[in-house]
């Protein structure tokens, strides 16, 4: 019979069978006649765990130190020292005693999963186990080691559970579903399990999966908040907002007044379009907690998305000022929302303006990547192209994966025809990242139509105006691509859809004049 999963947490850093407490009257391991037989390693090996059992931890060391001296070259010896230590919580003795061990035998199980366990809760808890350590070698270490540990598989699901959580976060989540598929299923009623499968589930991008996962926590356990919380998660990330939006309303009605939830609601209200609910979580979350910053920030940005951008510089104004007074401890929160009016400034063409507020911002936020992208988008706005490419680049140093980055920069090399090689590289990483992203897309077609290669621009923009048919900008990059291709009437379609979107950052009176043009030209 299994040990219930709980009990087997407990016991990481012990032995799988630690040494049982005797009955009374038991006695220690029978001496040998010394003068017919000579005392082996086994002999201190049972006389410790005997001591052990008795609560005399300093015999039991004494004893298992004794058969390493007349056994030097028994690794199992060294690991039970090794064992022994891990029980007493004495780590820095465990792990030396282990490594003994591995030196005489890399592959002695035991000693692998002492050391691996030891260093696996060393991780845990961020601390560093010897001085000149380099913690940063540990977690490589208690892999390799559980690995071995581990054998076949069929063992000890504590082993599992710390190689698990090693996985997940060295990111190797897919390493880790089968061992937490094998933990749910010998202890199913183990919520912990099911919520780490779900992680690892969610983090090597089988969303599905994870949601499936916990939907099985939720029917056995209805009020379980953290796999709620862990659902609304997974679907943000899927960019399922409305789902999202629903599952942090759950977790809410486990916790009304808490106002992490309400403000990932509203969020996720915000990222679904639905303003009018995204605005209703915003005031609730001003009344639950009038000191949280982000109510005030979902309404800017319903606004905002409204197009109502002189709105949103009235509602800021009086709160930046407010945070400003309160002095360098809102400095984050003054960034933040200033952030939102540089955007807005931006939006109303006041550009000078936006990157004032913007600077500012990056001023007091400086480590606030968002803030310092906004200031970067301002300056290439206010014809300011040379700072704003210092600025995408000094990001792009920081997070080399960071896809808006990569293609901002990347398309305002293409829009300048400067760069275009480096452009089209730009874009491709950030596709890589966001493979299906449409303003992406469009970007990159863009820059191949700059190079002049049409073939190549095709698929790009005739993908990206499928997928943004109201975005002005990019079907009026579908009509050039069309007029280019001699397809007059397919570019006059698509400079029409121009018209008719979103109007953001277009100049009607020129898509009017190409317009004219394409349909006077000569057939």
């Amino acid at each position: 019979m299994p040990v219930p999963l709980p009990l087997l947490l407990c016991l990481t850093l012990s032995s799988a069978a630690s040494p049982q407490r005797p009955a009374a009257g038991a006695q220690p391991p029978a001496p040998v006649d010394q003068w017919t037989e000579t005392r082996d390693a086994s002999y201190y090996f049972l006389l410790a765990r005997f001591y052990e059992g008795e609560g005399k931890v300093d015999e039991a060391i004494a004893a298992l130190k004794q058969g390493i001296a007349v056994d030097p070259k028994s690794a199992e010896v060294r690991a039970e020292l090794a064992a022994l230590y891990a029980r007493q919580d004495r780590a820095r003795e465990a792990v030396e005693a282990a490594e003994q061990a591995l030196t005489i035998d890399p592959k002695n199980r035991e000693a692998n999963r002492i050391l691996g366990s030891v260093l696996a809760a060393v991780v845990d808890q961020k601390k560093v186990l010897r001085p000149g350590d380099d913690p940063a070698s540990y977690p490589g270490k208690a892999i390799a080691a559980l690995e071995i540990a581990r054998g076949e598989g069929s063992g000890d699901l504590s082993i599992d559970l710390a190689l698990a959580r090693l996985y997940i976060d060295r990111d190797r989540p897919t390493d880790a579903i089968p061992l937490l598929r094998r933990i749910v299923d010998e202890q199913p009623s183990y919520t912990e399990g099911w919520l780490l499968l779900a992680d690892a589930e969610s983090a090597a991008g089988h969303g599905e999966d994870a949601v499936a996962t916990l939907n099985d926590v939720l029917r056995n356990e209805p009020d379980s908040f953290r796999a709620r919380a862990r659902l609304a998660e997974v679907y943000d990330r899927q960019r399922k907002f409305h789902e999202a939006a629903e599952a942090w309303a759950e977790a809410q009605k486990l916790n009304p007044r808490n106002a992490e939830l309400i403000a990932r609601r509203g969020f996720s209200l915000l990222n679904a379009r639905e303003l009018d609910a995204a605005d209703a979580a915003a005031r609730e979350l001003r009344e639950a907690s009038a000191e949280d910053v982000r109510g005030i920030y979902i309404q800017a940005q319903v606004l905002q998305a409204r197009e109502r951008y002189q709105d949103v510089l009235d509602l800021l104004k009086p709160e930046i000022e407010r945070l400003r007074a309160a002095g360098a401890s809102k400095a984050s929160q003054v960034a933040l929302l200033l952030g939102l009016q540089g955007s807005a400034l931006l939006q109303l063409n006041r550009n000078d303006e936006a990157v004032a507020a913007l600077k500012d911002a990056s001023d007091r936020a400086p480590d606030n990547a968002t803030v310092r992208y906004q200031l970067g988008a301002a300056l290439d706005r206010s014809g300011r192209q040379t700072e704003a490419e210092r600025m995408f680049r000094d990001l792009l140093t920081k997070d080399p994966l960071d896809a808006n980055t990569l293609n901002y920069l990347g398309y305002m090399l293409a829009e300048r025809g400067t760069k275009l090689d480096e452009a089209v590289s730009l874009i491709q990483r950030a596709l890589k990242v966001e493979p299906d992203n449409p303003s992406y897309l469009d970007s990159l077609g863009w820059a191949y139509v700059q190079q002049g290669k049409l073939d190549l621009a095709d698929a790009p923009l005739t993908k990206a105006a499928a997928g943004l048919p109201k975005n002005s900008v990019i079907q009026d990059h579908l009509g050039d691509l069309r007029l280019k291709q001699q397809r007059r009437n397919d570019a006059i379609a698509a400079w029409q859809a121009a018209l008719a979107g979103d109007g953001d950052s277009i100049d009607r009176a020129k898509i009017q004049k190409k317009i004219d043009a394409a349909r006077k030209a000569p057939k």
